[in-house]
């Protein structure tokens, strides 16, 4: 008569486990796993409100010379990847003139009035629109038609297209046409009525419509809050062209490229100091860390190239 063998511990274990996963419904298939995964990330990311994954990279390049890239605030940037001069700060660092930021950040408040003259490719118009909200009024202006069309997207892909108002014009103290000259290699770099020796190297040319500040933006804004400029030394015509925008604007804030060398091709620089003196400003030296350090009216001729603000009252 046969034996029968019951077993016991591990073996038997073992046999239950085979018996049980013989016994268990077909699992699907590797493919039809990596489908059902797929899907469900699908609806995660379109679902509204969901959060997307996080990005392995903070640029990537886009072709036909055009990259975007994270600013280290986190908002998209479009960049023009044949320029030397800003791209390779934003494409690897995620910034550009840090201390003129951490500067805007502390003079800017909630629902202000801004005008932005030289706005490039849109890094400081991120930080200003940020800055002063869905309330607030923000008027770039860029002539150059390469930085204006990555502006454009930069300010749509952040969402930040409805509360600025982009002008395609340059900013100067008269209307009319003007030419620039600008430098492939620096997206920057447009200058008008260059001295033949300074210009070797700009190579391309654009004519635009020049207006004033007070022609544009006088009616429809009436006060100004705050302007930032970087008009590559047209800095004095920008600001003889807002005369009465700064009139009506007690509590403006200026802040300037300021470079005497590339001014006085076009001003007169002590002139242009009395008369800014003359409407009660002091000036301040924007430096590490975006500290305001006070300059004296008489040195600015002499300054050297720098970031300055202007301000009837001691900025806070």
């Amino acid at each position: 008569m046969p034996t029968t063998v019951k077993r016991t511990g591990p073996l038997a274990a073992s046999g239950q486990r085979r018996m049980r996963a013989s016994q268990a419904p077909a699992q699907p298939g590797l493919f039809r796993r990596l489908m059902l995964g797929l899907d469900r990330l699908k609806d995660d990311v379109l679902r509204p409100g969901a959060r997307l994954p996080p990005p392995r990279s903070t640029y990537c390049y886009l072709g036909n010379d055009r990259a975007l890239a994270l600013t280290h605030q986190g908002h998209k940037i479009y960049l023009d990847t044949r320029d030397i001069g800003i791209t390779p700060h934003i494409a690897i660092h995620g910034c550009w003139e840090l201390e003129v930021e951490m500067a805007l950040a502390r003079l800017m408040k909630p629902r202000q009035r801004v005008i932005e003259v030289g706005a490039n490719m849109g890094y400081h118009t991120l930080a200003m629109a940020q800055a002063i909200g869905p309330g607030g009024d923000l008027h770039a202006i860029e002539a150059n038609p390469r930085a204006l069309a990555l502006l454009r997207d930069t300010l749509a892909v952040n969402g930040f297209a409805e509360m600025t108002t982009v002008h395609a014009v340059a900013a100067l103290d008269q209307a009319g046409e003007v030419t620039f000259d600008a430098n492939p290699h620096h997206i920057g770099s447009g200058h008008w009525g260059l001295p033949a020796a300074e210009a070797r190297g700009y190579t391309n040319s654009f004519t635009v419509p020049a207006v004033t500040l007070d022609g544009l933006l006088l009616e429809r804004m009436g006060r100004v809050d705050l302007l930032r400029m970087d008009a590559e030394g047209s800095e004095p015509q920008v600001l003889r062209g807002a005369e009465q925008l700064i009139l009506n604007s007690p509590n403006i804030r200026i802040v300037t490229e300021w470079s005497p060398g590339m001014m006085q091709v076009r001003t007169d620089i002590p002139a242009l100091v009395a008369w800014l003196e003359g409407m009660g400003f002091r000036f301040w030296r924007i430096g590490a860390q975006g500290r305001l350090e006070p300059v004296p009216g008489r040195h600015l001729v002499a300054l050297t190239h720098c970031e300055l603000v202007m301000s009837r009252q001691t900025p806070e």
